[in-house]
């Protein structure tokens, strides 16, 4: 893989874990973005590649910049648990990168869609979910984790969409997105929910009470968030 920023032009290699070694590093990877020891023990990642689940490390040179970790699940599923890249690295495809090649393991192993979840106050993270790679939302859970203690989700609830990736029935290619173009009504989301949080945590727990009755709405059986809408507003249509 090439990636393209402003200035620059980084070549990325991206390799499936296979060796107690290679899990290790990603944990270490994951220590490492998400400010805290033991984010994603080594024993499990070890544990799970070992049973034919998913790890990758994204590497530049020899440097590790970004890795992944996702288990099986339900009816033919990988769970995408953790993707992580250094913040040195953010915004120049890594993540496009890791979960391209997950989609790629998922369909060489026969599986029929990859799932995970993040956070609806994350416009950036909706916009790649729904838009760059064309996932849906099939699910949403107010404080799904509970209370998280690292350094990137302390003192937050940990409500979550859950979106579904296909993969089988794509003919072997990866499915793609599109914003919104109508809706019946939709849910906003920040700017910017990181930044604020730092700034004035009042605020954006605001923006977490507000979206949490919206999406109980669009939860409620009637109602289906559909995608995301130029605006970064989650896109609601009639289920």
């Amino acid at each position: 893989m090439v990636s393209h920023d402003a200035t620059s032009v980084l070549v990325v290699r991206i390799v499936t874990a296979h060796t107690r070694n290679d899990c290790e590093r990603a944990g270490a990877l994951f220590d490492q973005v998400w400010g805290v020891d033991g984010m994603v023990p080594n024993e499990v990642i070890i544990a799970t590649v070992h049973a034919g689940g998913y790890a990758s490390l994204a590497w530049t040179g020899d440097l590790l910049i970004g890795a992944s970790w996702g288990f099986l699940g339900a009816e033919g599923t990988l769970h995408s648990h953790v993707t992580g890249v250094l913040s040195s690295h953010n915004s120049k495809g890594i993540g496009e990168a890791l979960k391209r090649h997950q989609w790629n393991w998922a369909h060489e192993h026969g599986l029929q869609a990859i799932t995970w979840t993040f956070d609806p106050l994350v416009r950036r993270n909706a916009y790649f979910n729904l838009v760059k790679l064309g996932a849906t939302i099939t699910e949403y859970h107010e404080d799904f984790y509970g209370s998280i203690n690292d350094g990137l989700n302390r003192g937050e609830h940990t409500d979550r969409l859950i979106v579904r990736w296909q993969v089988a029935g794509c003919g072997g290619v990866q499915p793609s997105g599109a914003l919104s173009t109508a809706a019946e009504w939709t849910i906003p989301t920040p700017i910017d929910i990181e930044t604020l949080r730092g700034a004035d945590r009042d605020v954006a727990h605001a923006w977490r009470i507000r979206q949490r009755a919206d999406l109980r709405k669009a939860f409620n059986g009637e109602w289906k968030v559909a995608g995301l809408m130029g605006d970064g507003s989650y896109a609601v249509a009639r289920a």
